[in-house]
């Protein structure tokens, strides 16, 4: 019978055991990091839309796409039906920026079998619509956009000198620029109303100025935006009444603040601010799929970072760290969806 060394065996296997125990911590610790970061070695480009309060929104992807791992490029502006179509066509791999139903007029038509829309991160929180300077309501008796068809309105609103009313509108490629014209052919309001359809931020400018000056203005607006709180409902300007895509009564908006009748017919629907993603992007990266679906924003802090970003005329590089604040104060909720975007990846 063979005599062992048994002191010499028992260090063999103590290495053995060391050796395979290190093996199976760097397989965990391996599997830890690919759980905590499934985004890693994949690139993504995000489109973001062009007016300020899109931005905040878009960093906030950003900023938890990464924290998942993933190598994000900055997101490219994009107007609206051009984002669509690259999403479809996979040049962009997501856009949080879609305003529905309000921009479904501007999707492709293979949209719906490229790309996803997922249910919103701001319900309802989209509310537009069309705004008078307080003191020609109460001049004029205006209470509505049909008030326009008398002749003293038209003339007091009349700033080109063309004999119409001019209502300080949207650019085209923006969903409200469809949505004012398709309510003043609905409403044969054409030769009434002259669309002023300039760069938004001019078009604001101008109506800003009138009504600073003591001036007539009938300009169109929404929220989440700093505009709301250039020109104050209820103070500056009043809401009114416009025929729209909502014909419905029971779907009139109730309780707005600064509207001239309650309910009031805004003329649009409130939207809600849904991520349009490609599909072939989502197959492969279900983190961020699942991120997409978890994501919840509130109404009240877009429209605080937006009103920083006129006051103090930040960068999009800027508002980044504000993001950043938002999410560390409601880290609870933010891991949460981390958590779930993880879970799917596995």
């Amino acid at each position: 019978m063979p005599c062992f060394n048994t002191t010499r065996g028992s260090k063999l296997e103590a290495a053995a055991v060391s050796v395979l125990a290190a093996l199976a911590l760097g397989t965990v610790v391996g599997t830890t990091h690919a759980n905590e970061r499934p985004g890693e070695g994949v690139t993504v480009q995000p489109a973001v839309a062009t007016w300020t309060s899109a931005i905040p929104v878009s960093w906030v992807f950003v900023e938890l796409l990464e924290e998942l791992g993933y190598s994000v490029q900055n997101p490219i502006s994009l107007s609206n039906p051009v984002a669509y179509l690259a999403i479809s066509e996979g040049d962009a791999h997501y856009w949080p920026n879609g305003w529905f139903p309000l921009h479904d007029p501007q999707l492709p038509d293979n949209f719906q079998d490229a790309a996803t829309l997922f249910e919103p991160h701001c319900t309802a929180c989209g509310i537009q619509g069309y705004l008078v300077d307080t003191a020609s309501v109460e001049n004029h008796d205006i209470t509505g956009i049909e008030d326009f068809k008398r002749d003293e309105v038209r003339a007091a609103f009349d700033a080109t000198g063309d004999g119409k009313a001019d209502l300080f509108g949207c650019p085209p490629g923006w969903g409200c620029h469809e949505g004012i014209n398709a309510m003043l052919d609905k409403f044969e309001l054409h030769d009434d109303i002259n669309h002023v359809d300039a760069g938004y931020a001019a078009n604001f400018a101008e109506a800003l100025s009138r009504i600073e000056a003591g001036e007539p203005a009938l300009y169109y607006t929404w929220g989440p935006s700093a505009w709301l709180l250039a020109l104050v409902p209820g103070e500056d300007v009043m809401w009114v009444n416009a025929p729209g895509i909502v014909e419905d009564d029971a779907e009139r908006a109730e309780g707005v603040e600064g509207a001239v009748t309650d309910p009031i017919d805004m003329g649009f629907v409130a939207a809600d601010i849904q991520v349009a993603a490609n599909n072939d992007f989502l197959e492969d990266n279900p983190a961020a799929a699942e991120l997409f679906r978890q994501v919840r924003l509130p109404l009240v802090w877009i429209s605080e970072v937006d009103k920083a970003m006129n006051e103090e005329d930040l960068t999009d590089a800027e508002v980044r760290p504000l993001v950043a604040e938002w999410i560390a104060d409601n880290r609870n909720e933010v891991d949460a969806w981390l958590e779930a975007a993880r879970a799917a990846a596995q």
